[in-house]
């Protein structure tokens, strides 16, 4: 099968790691993939495989229709896969004038569309519904995202199908091997608390900052790691600085391997407040590592099975995570409980779930 990956770019968000995963998997498997970018640039592109043919668009989203639309023409793919909701929306506009078959996948809820001014949420919202009845079937990665498909009327519920993120490739294990190299991480006279994500408002790293400043005081030997950048850094940085806690907490810039953070840290906590799914989770779970997540809209609370595989804690409750994350501390995760988790994160194994991409073609 000759299957085209749409993709922005392969910048560090989930959405571009999974077109990655997916285009070097679905090449091993002898399909014949192309990833359309609009602009190949980002630390992704690095990891995409020699077998995977890239087209850079070099064009921003509002400026590249026409050149997408002449990609997607003069390949003639079998199946267009797109990844991310820009890209399905300029995708399904193209699907107009070509035959091959569609996939959406649906990275979020739509929790940053309700936000914005009304004018601009019509018209996000009439674009969605218009351009992805063209997709012969969309993929929403947690329940919550495939009910605000519904609910806002963008898809029939024949069509929609709920399928977790392939996280896990095939080389995770791998990855778990390699030395860390951070000063607090490995050495038993701290516990460190580890985020990972973008540094965005969805995020909400300030929210984790503000909370750590409460468990540090009651736990001297606490220590905050967030690998990630983005738009927040200054704003996170100034928080950093005005709450005392430089020496206490560090920013560490975008990782090609994060396994290592994970697996040397004494927890992960995700302090998002929305999520399409929640990568970082798996990851963590994987990496052997006890989970705190928000209970935000979207996968934290299916991957966690409602909070069976981690503790889900009240979004921006300042008390309710210290105290979770407290407990963490002092009183560990069995490591039965580590192991069934590991064992939950398995189940969004890159194999697993892009044989499972394919399958929604056949229902």
């Amino acid at each position: 099968m000759k299957i085209c990956i749409v993709t922005p770019s392969f910048n560090g968000g989930g959405a571009e790691r999974i077109a990655v995963n997916l285009a070097n998997y679905y090449a091993e498997q002898g399909h014949e993939l192309i990833i359309v970018a609009f602009k190949a640039s980002g630390p992704f592109i690095n990891q995409v495989s020699e077998k995977v043919n890239v087209i850079d668009l070099n064009s921003r989203a509002r400026y590249v229709f026409f050149k997408l639309l002449s990609a997607l023409k003069s390949q003639q793919p079998d199946l267009v896969l797109s990844v991310i909701r820009d890209s399905n929306i300029l995708v399904g506009i193209t699907a107009l004038f070509f035959n091959s078959q569609i996939i959406f996948r649906e990275a979020n809820t739509l929790a940053a569309i309700t936000v914005m001014p009304a004018l601009k949420k019509w018209v996000y919202l009439f674009l969605m519904s218009q351009t992805y009845k063209r997709a012969h079937k969309v993929i929403a990665n947690s329940f919550d995202t495939q009910a605000d498909l519904l609910n806002n009327n963008i898809v029939k519920q024949s069509k929609v199908t709920v399928i977790g993120n392939p996280v896990l490739s095939t080389a995770f294990e791998a990855l778990l091997l390699e030395p860390v190299r951070h000063k607090w991480l490995g050495d038993s006279d701290y516990k460190t608390i580890l985020n990972v994500g973008r540094l965005h408002k969805q995020k909400n790293q300030a929210h984790l900052i503000k909370t750590f400043k409460d468990v540090f005081a009651q736990q001297q030997n606490a220590r905050l790691i967030i690998v990630g950048e983005g738009v927040e850094n200054a704003n996170i940085v100034s928080l950093i600085a005005k709450l005392d806690l430089t020496a206490f907490v560090d920013i560490v810039l975008f990782q090609r391997n994060p396994y290592t953070y994970y697996k040397a840290a004494d927890v992960f906590v995700l302090t998002s407040d929305w999520e399409g799914f929640g990568n970082v989770i798996v990851e963590a779970m994987a990496s052997e590592t006890p989970v705190i997540s928000t209970d935000c809209p979207g996968g934290p609370k299916m991957i966690l099975n409602n909070g069976e595989f981690g503790r889900l804690v009240q979004p921006n409750s300042v008390i309710k995570l210290a105290e979770a994350i407290i407990q963490e501390i002092q009183t560990p995760t069995m490591e039965e409980d580590i192991e069934k988790a590991k064992l939950r994160a398995m189940e969004f194994s890159l194999p697993r779930v892009a044989e499972m991409y394919l399958e929604v073609l056949d229902k």
